[in-house]
């Protein structure tokens, strides 16, 4: 079966504190285990980074969902589009902080995980995961 991915990058509601954050997380980590998405997604200072894949439907209805959430705006998708195989074998879910930046074999760890995407948008979702893990 043809699997699709999403990547986007959004800037956090002013109001959400750490609490609110964490929460989201589980809340995330919990669906997609349910609804078989698989992927990544991370918050550094004020960006949320993810990138969703599953079956087509479900993540273009999951898509949707998050583009009405408060509590993200400034959403900049750039990568929507069917991927041969699963780019990863689960969900990840993590805070980048001064005190846990991705060190160097989190960060490879995370880029092997795109290859499947296509060298343009390996590229594009590689920049935005350096830029967010401070590297």
């Amino acid at each position: 079966m043809m699997r699709h991915a999403i990547s986007y990058v959004s800037t956090t509601n002013p109001n959400l504190n750490e609490e609110d954050i964490a929460n989201l997380f589980k809340q995330v980590n919990e669906f997609n285990k349910h609804h078989d998405i698989t992927g990544v997604l991370l918050y550094a200072e004020t960006n949320f980074f993810q990138l969703i894949e599953g079956e087509e439907e479900v993540v273009k209805s999951l898509y949707s969902q998050i583009e009405k959430d408060s509590r993200h705006n400034n959403i900049i998708k750039f990568v929507d589009k069917p991927v041969a195989k699963p780019a990863f074998d689960g969900y990840i879910s993590r805070f980048v902080t001064d005190t846990t930046k991705l060190n160097s074999a989190n960060l490879k760890e995370y880029l092997h995980h795109i290859d499947v995407l296509g060298p343009t948008a390996r590229k594009a979702v590689g920049r935005v995961v350096e830029s967010i893990a401070g590297s």
